[in-house]
């Protein structure tokens, strides 16, 4: 089987990834959730001044690994289903946030989304993950 192992160069939250966003996910252990604000670059808009939704469900995902590493598993997504709620807007500042469920067996259940200053959800997920 292949070792995950962090190298700090995950696009979403790597140290090393110079053209990464760089993200700090905060981890509530006992609740299983994990949080992080993120500024999207002009860089990575679809149309102007707009995010592209591949990297909202881009940092969805992570929010999701990150809750269940805060739940104590080391996980890999096995499944994702995004649902956008309103476009994110470039340069603007937005709240990531994931929540594990459910454990069954090696299978965690999380939920994540993605929210404006005001709390208004932009766009949300939920995940089916592996544990490794």
């Amino acid at each position: 089987m292949m070792d995950f192992c962090d190298d700090q160069n995950c696009f979403v939250c790597g140290k090393k990834n110079a053209s990464g966003l760089q993200l700090e996910f905060s981890e509530n252990r006992q609740n299983g959730e994990s949080e992080a604000g993120v500024v999207f670059p002009a860089r990575l808009q679809g149309w102007q001044n707009t995010v592209h939704g591949g990297l909202l469900a881009t940092v969805l995902d992570e929010a999701l690994v990150k809750a269940a590493g805060a739940a104590g598993c080391k996980c890999v997504t096995a499944e994702i289903t995004v649902r956008f709620k309103k476009p994110a807007m470039t340069g603007a500042p937005y709240r990531a946030s994931g929540k594990v469920l459910e454990e069954r067996g090696r299978v965690v259940l999380a939920e994540s989304r993605i929210c404006d200053a005001q709390g208004q959800v932009l766009a949300q997920a939920t995940g089916k993950l592996f544990k490794v």
